[in-house]
Protein backbone atom coordinates (compact mmCIF):
# COMPACT_ATOMS: atom_id res chain seq x y z
CA UNK A 1 0.00 0.00 0.00
CA UNK A 2 1.70 3.53 -1.26
CA UNK A 3 1.25 6.02 1.80
CA UNK A 4 2.46 9.27 -0.10
CA UNK A 5 3.65 12.21 2.71
CA UNK A 6 4.10 15.59 1.55
CA UNK A 7 6.52 17.33 3.37
CA UNK A 8 10.22 18.34 2.79
CA UNK A 9 11.13 18.87 6.37
CA UNK A 10 13.93 16.43 7.96
CA UNK A 11 11.15 15.82 11.14
CA UNK A 12 9.40 13.01 8.96
CA UNK A 13 12.11 11.25 8.18
CA UNK A 14 11.42 9.21 11.14
CA UNK A 15 7.53 8.80 10.35
CA UNK A 16 8.52 7.27 6.90
CA UNK A 17 10.99 5.15 8.15
CA UNK A 18 7.88 3.68 10.86
CA UNK A 19 5.88 3.20 8.05
CA UNK A 20 8.34 1.19 5.93
CA UNK A 21 8.58 -1.21 8.62
CA UNK A 22 4.74 -1.78 8.51
CA UNK A 23 4.12 -4.95 6.52
CA UNK A 24 2.73 -3.93 2.87
CA UNK A 25 3.33 -0.46 3.30
CA UNK A 26 5.52 1.58 0.94
CA UNK A 27 6.18 5.38 1.59
CA UNK A 28 6.45 7.77 -0.67
CA UNK A 29 7.67 11.56 -0.56
CA UNK A 30 6.92 14.76 -2.43
CA UNK A 31 7.85 18.22 -1.11
CA UNK A 32 5.16 20.25 0.69
CA UNK A 33 5.10 22.55 -2.57
CA UNK A 34 3.80 19.67 -4.29
CA UNK A 35 -0.01 19.15 -2.26
CA UNK A 36 -1.92 21.26 -5.09
CA UNK A 37 0.34 19.99 -8.01
CA UNK A 38 -2.10 18.52 -11.05
CA UNK A 39 -1.30 15.17 -11.63
CA UNK A 40 0.05 14.39 -8.24
CA UNK A 41 -2.18 11.32 -7.36
CA UNK A 42 -2.40 10.32 -10.74
CA UNK A 43 1.62 9.61 -10.66
CA UNK A 44 1.81 8.39 -7.19
CA UNK A 45 -0.94 6.15 -6.69
CA UNK A 46 -1.36 6.36 -3.18
CA UNK A 47 -3.94 5.03 -1.14
CA UNK A 48 -3.69 7.68 1.79
CA UNK A 49 -2.13 10.96 1.99
CA UNK A 50 -0.46 12.45 4.51
CA UNK A 51 0.08 16.34 5.12
CA UNK A 52 3.22 16.57 7.32
CA UNK A 53 4.08 20.18 9.27
CA UNK A 54 5.68 21.76 6.73
CA UNK A 55 2.68 21.39 4.12
CA UNK A 56 0.14 22.07 7.29
CA UNK A 57 1.75 25.74 7.22
CA UNK A 58 0.66 26.85 3.81
CA UNK A 59 -2.20 29.68 4.05
CA UNK A 60 -4.66 27.40 1.54
CA UNK A 61 -4.62 24.52 3.85
CA UNK A 62 -8.54 24.01 4.04
CA UNK A 63 -8.46 23.75 -0.02
CA UNK A 64 -6.30 21.72 -0.27
CA UNK A 65 -7.54 18.94 1.85
CA UNK A 66 -10.42 19.65 0.17
CA UNK A 67 -9.01 18.92 -2.85
CA UNK A 68 -7.44 15.89 -2.29
CA UNK A 69 -10.00 14.38 0.38
CA UNK A 70 -12.24 14.03 -2.76
CA UNK A 71 -10.34 11.42 -3.93
CA UNK A 72 -8.09 9.96 -1.34
CA UNK A 73 -8.29 9.92 2.15
CA UNK A 74 -6.11 12.27 4.03
CA UNK A 75 -4.28 12.41 7.19
CA UNK A 76 -3.15 16.06 8.79
CA UNK A 77 0.40 15.73 10.87
CA UNK A 78 0.63 18.71 12.68
CA UNK A 79 3.44 19.77 15.29
CA UNK A 80 1.22 20.69 18.31
CA UNK A 81 -2.08 18.55 19.40
CA UNK A 82 -4.03 22.01 18.76
CA UNK A 83 -8.04 21.13 18.97
CA UNK A 84 -8.31 24.43 16.92
CA UNK A 85 -6.27 22.73 14.06
CA UNK A 86 -7.44 19.36 14.83
CA UNK A 87 -11.07 20.62 13.80
CA UNK A 88 -9.90 22.88 10.90
CA UNK A 89 -8.43 19.98 9.17
CA UNK A 90 -11.55 17.47 10.07
CA UNK A 91 -13.73 20.42 8.60
CA UNK A 92 -12.09 20.65 5.46
CA UNK A 93 -12.12 16.51 5.44
CA UNK A 94 -9.29 15.03 6.48
CA UNK A 95 -9.46 11.61 7.84
CA UNK A 96 -7.79 12.29 10.73
CA UNK A 97 -5.26 14.96 12.53
CA UNK A 98 -2.50 13.41 14.22
CA UNK A 99 1.21 14.94 15.77
CA UNK A 100 4.87 13.33 15.17
CA UNK A 101 4.72 12.51 18.55
CA UNK A 102 1.62 10.64 18.61
CA UNK A 103 2.45 6.53 19.67
CA UNK A 104 0.29 4.90 17.19
CA UNK A 105 1.27 7.28 14.33
CA UNK A 106 1.87 4.85 11.60
CA UNK A 107 -1.31 2.27 12.19
CA UNK A 108 -3.52 5.29 12.69
CA UNK A 109 -2.43 6.37 8.92
CA UNK A 110 -2.59 3.26 7.84
CA UNK A 111 -6.46 2.66 9.20
CA UNK A 112 -7.05 5.63 7.05
CA UNK A 113 -6.66 4.05 4.12
CA UNK A 114 -8.88 0.99 4.44
CA UNK A 115 -12.53 1.99 4.81
CA UNK A 116 -13.65 0.15 8.30
CA UNK A 117 -16.84 -2.03 8.06
CA UNK A 118 -19.69 -0.58 10.39
CA UNK A 119 -18.99 -3.31 13.07
CA UNK A 120 -15.10 -2.90 13.36
CA UNK A 121 -15.50 0.42 15.08
CA UNK A 122 -12.16 1.01 17.01
CA UNK A 123 -14.26 2.43 19.95
CA UNK A 124 -17.30 1.15 21.41
CA UNK A 125 -18.52 4.29 21.94
CA UNK A 126 -18.98 5.40 18.23
CA UNK A 127 -20.95 2.01 17.54
CA UNK A 128 -24.24 3.99 16.87
CA UNK A 129 -22.61 6.34 14.48
CA UNK A 130 -23.27 4.05 11.53
CA UNK A 131 -21.65 4.66 8.30
CA UNK A 132 -18.38 5.14 5.99
CA UNK A 133 -19.23 8.17 3.66
CA UNK A 134 -17.16 11.32 3.84
CA UNK A 135 -19.56 13.03 5.72
CA UNK A 136 -19.73 10.22 8.70
CA UNK A 137 -16.12 10.14 9.00
CA UNK A 138 -16.13 13.85 9.58
CA UNK A 139 -18.34 13.87 11.80
CA UNK A 140 -16.75 10.45 14.07
CA UNK A 141 -13.46 12.75 13.82
CA UNK A 142 -14.53 15.63 14.98
CA UNK A 143 -16.87 13.51 18.63
CA UNK A 144 -13.03 12.42 18.91
CA UNK A 145 -11.65 15.44 18.74
CA UNK A 146 -14.46 16.89 20.98
CA UNK A 147 -13.69 14.50 23.30
CA UNK A 148 -9.95 15.11 24.05
CA UNK A 149 -11.16 18.67 24.93
CA UNK A 150 -13.74 19.82 27.77
CA UNK A 151 -15.23 22.91 25.77
CA UNK A 152 -19.00 23.10 25.29
CA UNK A 153 -20.00 21.33 21.66
CA UNK A 154 -23.02 22.76 19.96
CA UNK A 155 -24.44 19.70 17.76
CA UNK A 156 -26.54 21.08 14.87
CA UNK A 157 -28.47 19.28 12.31
CA UNK A 158 -32.24 18.17 11.09
CA UNK A 159 -34.63 16.27 13.31
CA UNK A 160 -33.52 13.00 13.45
CA UNK A 161 -30.30 12.75 12.52
CA UNK A 162 -28.46 11.30 15.69
CA UNK A 163 -27.95 14.88 17.63
CA UNK A 164 -27.88 12.50 21.23
CA UNK A 165 -26.03 9.18 19.82
CA UNK A 166 -22.94 11.87 18.78
CA UNK A 167 -23.50 13.61 22.47
CA UNK A 168 -23.89 10.46 24.34
CA UNK A 169 -20.10 9.35 22.15
CA UNK A 170 -18.67 12.45 23.15
CA UNK A 171 -18.98 11.88 26.78
CA UNK A 172 -18.38 8.33 26.70
CA UNK A 173 -15.08 8.53 24.92
CA UNK A 174 -13.99 11.75 27.42
CA UNK A 175 -12.71 11.99 30.28
CA UNK A 176 -16.01 12.31 32.28
CA UNK A 177 -17.01 9.17 31.16
CA UNK A 178 -18.08 7.96 34.35
CA UNK A 179 -19.79 10.30 35.84
CA UNK A 180 -23.17 11.27 34.90
CA UNK A 181 -24.61 12.09 31.15
CA UNK A 182 -27.67 14.35 31.89
CA UNK A 183 -30.51 14.83 28.93
CA UNK A 184 -32.81 17.77 29.04
CA UNK A 185 -35.22 18.19 26.01
CA UNK A 186 -35.65 21.84 26.53
CA UNK A 187 -38.60 22.16 24.40
CA UNK A 188 -40.41 19.34 26.88
CA UNK A 189 -40.09 21.60 29.77
CA UNK A 190 -42.52 24.34 30.65
CA UNK A 191 -41.55 27.90 30.95
CA UNK A 192 -42.69 27.95 34.68
CA UNK A 193 -40.93 25.25 35.33
CA UNK A 194 -37.80 25.74 33.56
CA UNK A 195 -35.70 27.46 36.28
CA UNK A 196 -36.52 24.70 38.54
CA UNK A 197 -35.78 21.63 36.24
CA UNK A 198 -32.43 23.73 35.53
CA UNK A 199 -31.30 24.65 38.95
CA UNK A 200 -33.37 22.92 41.17
CA UNK A 201 -35.15 24.57 44.19
CA UNK A 202 -35.25 24.81 47.89
CA UNK A 203 -38.10 23.24 50.20
CA UNK A 204 -41.34 25.58 50.02
CA UNK A 205 -39.66 27.96 47.09
CA UNK A 206 -42.92 27.63 45.93
CA UNK A 207 -46.83 26.23 46.64
CA UNK A 208 -46.06 22.63 46.03
CA UNK A 209 -42.40 22.54 46.91
CA UNK A 210 -42.61 20.00 49.32
CA UNK A 211 -38.69 18.89 49.58
CA UNK A 212 -35.66 20.60 47.64
CA UNK A 213 -34.57 19.37 44.52
CA UNK A 214 -30.86 19.35 42.82
CA UNK A 215 -32.20 20.29 39.23
CA UNK A 216 -30.31 19.14 36.50
CA UNK A 217 -27.02 21.23 36.56
CA UNK A 218 -26.05 19.71 40.30
CA UNK A 219 -26.88 16.23 38.82
CA UNK A 220 -24.03 16.63 36.07
CA UNK A 221 -22.05 17.78 38.15
CA UNK A 222 -18.76 16.32 36.95
CA UNK A 223 -20.42 15.04 34.29
CA UNK A 224 -22.00 16.07 31.25
CA UNK A 225 -25.31 18.25 30.81
CA UNK A 226 -26.94 17.83 27.02
CA UNK A 227 -29.38 20.27 25.92
CA UNK A 228 -31.79 19.11 23.29
CA UNK A 229 -33.56 21.56 21.31
CA UNK A 230 -31.80 24.65 23.16
CA UNK A 231 -33.66 26.63 20.33
CA UNK A 232 -36.49 26.48 22.70
CA UNK A 233 -34.81 27.07 26.04
CA UNK A 234 -36.51 30.76 27.01
CA UNK A 235 -34.84 33.92 27.00
CA UNK A 236 -35.03 34.53 30.62
CA UNK A 237 -33.40 31.32 30.97
CA UNK A 238 -30.91 31.95 28.43
CA UNK A 239 -29.54 34.67 30.22
CA UNK A 240 -29.17 32.65 33.74
CA UNK A 241 -27.46 29.60 31.77
CA UNK A 242 -24.70 31.70 30.54
CA UNK A 243 -24.06 33.17 33.73
CA UNK A 244 -23.49 29.43 35.12
CA UNK A 245 -21.24 28.82 32.19
CA UNK A 246 -19.07 31.97 33.16
CA UNK A 247 -19.42 31.85 36.94
CA UNK A 248 -19.72 27.68 37.46
CA UNK A 249 -22.14 28.88 39.94
CA UNK A 250 -25.86 27.42 40.61
CA UNK A 251 -28.29 28.96 42.83
CA UNK A 252 -31.29 26.88 43.68
CA UNK A 253 -34.78 28.66 43.11
CA UNK A 254 -35.66 29.98 46.63
CA UNK A 255 -32.19 29.00 48.25
CA UNK A 256 -30.03 31.51 49.43
CA UNK A 257 -26.23 29.72 49.25
CA UNK A 258 -24.97 28.96 45.80
CA UNK A 259 -23.19 26.07 45.00
CA UNK A 260 -20.29 25.62 42.38
CA UNK A 261 -20.70 22.74 40.15
CA UNK A 262 -17.95 21.71 36.77
CA UNK A 263 -20.22 20.48 33.93
CA UNK A 264 -19.71 20.10 30.76
CA UNK A 265 -22.15 21.26 28.37
CA UNK A 266 -23.38 20.01 24.89
CA UNK A 267 -26.26 21.57 22.84
CA UNK A 268 -28.33 20.24 20.10
CA UNK A 269 -30.30 22.29 17.97
CA UNK A 270 -32.59 21.00 14.68
CA UNK A 271 -32.11 24.89 13.38
CA UNK A 272 -29.40 27.05 12.08
CA UNK A 273 -28.95 28.89 15.61
CA UNK A 274 -27.07 31.64 14.19
CA UNK A 275 -30.60 32.30 12.34
CA UNK A 276 -32.20 32.92 15.64
CA UNK A 277 -29.34 34.98 16.99
CA UNK A 278 -29.90 37.39 14.10
CA UNK A 279 -33.39 37.77 14.87
CA UNK A 280 -33.02 38.05 18.50
CA UNK A 281 -34.74 35.02 19.16
CA UNK A 282 -31.46 33.41 21.12
CA UNK A 283 -28.49 35.40 23.48
CA UNK A 284 -25.53 35.79 21.08
CA UNK A 285 -22.93 35.91 24.35
CA UNK A 286 -24.71 32.61 24.64
CA UNK A 287 -24.44 31.23 20.95
CA UNK A 288 -20.86 31.90 21.15
CA UNK A 289 -20.28 30.35 24.96
CA UNK A 290 -21.93 27.19 23.28
CA UNK A 291 -20.63 26.82 20.04
CA UNK A 292 -16.48 26.48 21.03
CA UNK A 293 -16.77 23.38 18.67
CA UNK A 294 -19.35 22.79 16.31
CA UNK A 295 -20.64 19.46 14.85
CA UNK A 296 -22.81 19.44 12.02
CA UNK A 297 -25.01 16.00 11.34
CA UNK A 298 -25.58 15.67 7.76
CA UNK A 299 -28.93 14.78 6.81
CA UNK A 300 -29.81 10.93 5.53
CA UNK A 301 -30.57 12.01 2.04
CA UNK A 302 -26.87 13.43 1.67
CA UNK A 303 -25.17 9.93 2.71
CA UNK A 304 -27.82 7.63 0.88
CA UNK A 305 -24.93 5.22 0.53
CA UNK A 306 -24.68 4.47 4.14
CA UNK A 307 -28.42 3.18 4.12
CA UNK A 308 -27.61 -0.14 3.52
CA UNK A 309 -25.74 0.09 6.75
CA UNK A 310 -27.82 1.48 8.60
CA UNK A 311 -30.79 -1.03 7.64
CA UNK A 312 -28.05 -3.87 8.84
CA UNK A 313 -27.45 -1.87 11.98
CA UNK A 314 -31.31 -1.87 12.65
CA UNK A 315 -32.15 -5.09 11.89
CA UNK A 316 -29.53 -6.35 13.70
CA UNK A 317 -30.71 -4.95 17.24
CA UNK A 318 -34.36 -5.53 16.46
CA UNK A 319 -32.92 -9.14 16.16
CA UNK A 320 -31.27 -9.30 19.48
CA UNK A 321 -34.60 -7.30 21.15
CA UNK A 322 -36.95 -9.75 19.90
CA UNK A 323 -35.22 -12.76 19.39
CA UNK A 324 -36.21 -13.15 15.62
CA UNK A 325 -33.50 -14.03 12.24
CA UNK A 326 -34.00 -11.44 10.32
CA UNK A 327 -31.14 -11.80 7.86
CA UNK A 328 -29.96 -7.91 5.56
CA UNK A 329 -30.51 -8.31 2.44
CA UNK A 330 -28.12 -6.48 -0.35
CA UNK A 331 -28.63 -3.30 -1.63
CA UNK A 332 -30.07 -4.36 -4.77
CA UNK A 333 -32.52 -5.57 -2.87
CA UNK A 334 -33.38 -2.68 -0.82
CA UNK A 335 -35.29 -0.51 -3.89
CA UNK A 336 -37.95 0.25 -1.54
CA UNK A 337 -35.70 2.15 1.35
CA UNK A 338 -33.49 3.44 -1.16
CA UNK A 339 -35.69 5.42 -3.35
CA UNK A 340 -37.17 7.35 -0.25
CA UNK A 341 -35.73 10.88 0.79
CA UNK A 342 -36.25 10.18 4.31
CA UNK A 343 -37.23 13.52 5.55
CA UNK A 344 -37.36 12.04 9.00
CA UNK A 345 -33.59 11.24 8.81
CA UNK A 346 -31.80 8.05 10.71
CA UNK A 347 -34.84 8.16 13.02
CA UNK A 348 -37.53 7.82 10.38
CA UNK A 349 -35.68 4.69 9.03
CA UNK A 350 -35.52 2.80 12.45
CA UNK A 351 -38.88 3.45 13.14
CA UNK A 352 -40.06 2.40 9.63
CA UNK A 353 -37.97 -0.92 9.45
CA UNK A 354 -39.58 -1.82 13.22
CA UNK A 355 -42.63 -1.08 11.74
CA UNK A 356 -42.27 -3.43 8.77
CA UNK A 357 -40.60 -6.09 11.01
CA UNK A 358 -43.34 -6.26 13.33
CA UNK A 359 -45.77 -6.66 10.82
CA UNK A 360 -43.87 -9.39 9.53
CA UNK A 361 -44.31 -11.96 12.34
CA UNK A 362 -41.59 -12.91 14.38
CA UNK A 363 -41.23 -16.20 12.05
CA UNK A 364 -40.18 -14.24 8.90
CA UNK A 365 -36.35 -14.11 8.10
CA UNK A 366 -37.01 -12.36 4.67
CA UNK A 367 -36.74 -8.78 4.52
CA UNK A 368 -36.29 -8.48 1.32
CA UNK A 369 -39.76 -10.06 0.89
CA UNK A 370 -41.15 -7.76 3.27
CA UNK A 371 -39.74 -4.86 1.68
CA UNK A 372 -41.42 -6.01 -1.65
CA UNK A 373 -44.78 -5.92 -0.42
CA UNK A 374 -43.92 -2.16 1.80
CA UNK A 375 -45.97 -0.09 -0.32
CA UNK A 376 -49.06 -2.42 0.18
CA UNK A 377 -48.25 -2.23 4.06
CA UNK A 378 -47.31 1.66 3.83
CA UNK A 379 -44.70 0.86 6.84
CA UNK A 380 -43.75 4.83 6.69
CA UNK A 381 -43.10 6.10 3.21
CA UNK A 382 -44.65 9.69 3.58
CA UNK A 383 -43.71 12.39 1.19
CA UNK A 384 -42.99 15.38 3.22
CA UNK A 385 -43.09 16.03 6.91
CA UNK A 386 -47.07 17.74 6.63
CA UNK A 387 -47.79 14.32 5.52
CA UNK A 388 -46.48 12.21 7.98
CA UNK A 389 -47.60 14.07 11.11
CA UNK A 390 -51.32 14.23 9.53
CA UNK A 391 -50.55 10.72 8.93
CA UNK A 392 -49.52 9.19 12.26
CA UNK A 393 -52.28 11.50 13.65
CA UNK A 394 -54.83 10.06 11.96
CA UNK A 395 -53.84 6.39 12.83
CA UNK A 396 -53.65 7.10 16.71
CA UNK A 397 -57.22 9.27 16.87
CA UNK A 398 -55.56 12.40 17.12
CA UNK A 399 -53.75 11.67 20.68
CA UNK A 400 -50.57 14.13 20.49
CA UNK A 401 -48.91 12.06 23.01
CA UNK A 402 -49.30 8.64 21.76
CA UNK A 403 -48.42 10.29 17.94
CA UNK A 404 -45.57 12.09 19.43
CA UNK A 405 -44.12 8.89 20.80
CA UNK A 406 -44.59 7.33 17.70
CA UNK A 407 -42.72 10.17 15.48
CA UNK A 408 -39.94 9.69 18.10
CA UNK A 409 -40.52 13.22 19.09
CA UNK A 410 -41.83 15.03 22.13
CA UNK A 411 -45.61 16.32 22.98
CA UNK A 412 -44.06 20.06 22.80
CA UNK A 413 -42.71 19.15 19.36
CA UNK A 414 -45.19 17.76 17.97
CA UNK A 415 -47.71 20.81 18.92
CA UNK A 416 -44.71 23.33 16.95
CA UNK A 417 -45.13 21.07 14.29
CA UNK A 418 -48.46 21.22 13.92
CA UNK A 419 -48.31 25.11 14.24
CA UNK A 420 -45.43 25.58 11.51
CA UNK A 421 -47.88 23.41 8.97
CA UNK A 422 -51.21 25.14 9.87
CA UNK A 423 -52.50 21.46 11.08
CA UNK A 424 -55.56 21.84 13.20
CA UNK A 425 -57.49 18.68 14.99
CA UNK A 426 -60.42 18.18 13.16
CA UNK A 427 -62.33 16.70 16.22
CA UNK A 428 -62.14 20.38 17.94
CA UNK A 429 -64.58 22.76 17.61
CA UNK A 430 -64.23 25.33 14.34
CA UNK A 431 -61.20 22.98 12.86
CA UNK A 432 -61.72 22.54 9.31
CA UNK A 433 -58.23 20.11 8.77
CA UNK A 434 -58.78 17.59 6.54
CA UNK A 435 -55.90 16.40 5.17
Amino acid sequence: MRVLVVDDDPSVATLCETLRALDDTLPRRAPAAAADRPGLLDAERAAVVVLGPAATDRPDLTQVIDALASRVPVVVVGRHDAAAAAVTALKAGAADYLTLAAPDLGARIVAAARVPEPAAVDEPALAGLVGTSPAMQRVRGLVRTAARTGAPVLIEGETGTGKEVVARAIHALGARARAAFVPVNCAAVPETLAESEFFGHARGAFTGALESRPGALRLADGGTLFLDEIEDLPLSLQAKLLRVVQDGEVRPLGGSAARRVDVRLIAASNRELWRMVEAGAFRRDLFYRLRVLSIVLPPLRERAADLPLLVGHFVAAFNRRQGTRFVTPPPAQLRPLLDHPWPGNVRELENTLESLLILAGTEQRDLAGVLRHAPAIDGGFWPDERARILRVLNDHRWNRQRAAAALGISRVTLWRRMERHGIRDPLAAGSRETS
